[in-house]
């Protein structure tokens, strides 16, 4: 039975750590979708918006594809910091998976400052302020729209991945959390 997890967080906060880290769990029927990756692909950099309409058309275009793996967990790795975003990137995606995870990152300001430093491409601090206070908590619209919703808080990313992937085993064989 295929699952889309939709990651939601202010850069910095874990979403690809934690993309990266389901993989190493699950293996080769988790499909990771990045915007940072994507971007990097169609404009040379991560840090190029230019081009954002066609990165995300690639983006859940991709999702599309990896649906059709029946045992596939496909992964929308991006900030996906809107409500009204999320519910309308979904509600087209939700029919093509048996289940719809939301995970969304409530990771402090100081914690994340701290890893978006270690970052290949920091953000810069007043940029990193403005996705804080743009950032959006799951809202009522959110938990009518996915199946589940997971909030990550600081160190509880093992037990989202176990939700998840039902392996709850599996997962302690990793030093989860930097």
């Amino acid at each position: 039975m295929n699952k889309l997890v939709m990651l939601s967080g202010v850069p910095g906060s874990g979403k690809s750590y934690f993309s990266n880290t389901l993989k190493k769990v699950k293996g080769s029927h988790v499909y990771i979708i990045s915007s940072d990756f994507l971007r990097t692909v169609v404009t040379g950099t991560q840090t190029n918006i230019n081009e954002d309409e066609l990165v995300f058309k690639l983006f859940y275009g991709l999702a599309k594809v990896f649906a059709l793996d029946n045992n596939g967990i496909v992964v929308l790795d991006a900030t996906n910091f809107s409500s009204k975003k999320r519910v309308n990137a979904i509600s087209e995606l939700k029919p093509l998976f048996f289940e719809t995870y939301l995970i969304s990152f409530n990771i402090d300001k100081q914690t994340v400052s701290n890893q978006n430093l270690q970052r290949e491409f920091p953000i810069p601090p007043d940029v990193l302020e403005r996705f804080f206070d743009i950032f959006e908590k799951p809202t009522k619209e959110d938990k009518e729209t996915f199946d589940h919703i997971i909030t990550i808080n600081d160190n509880d990313i093992a037990e989202a991945i176990n939700s998840i992937t039902g392996d709850d085993d599996q997962i302690k064989l990793f030093e989860l959390w930097p």
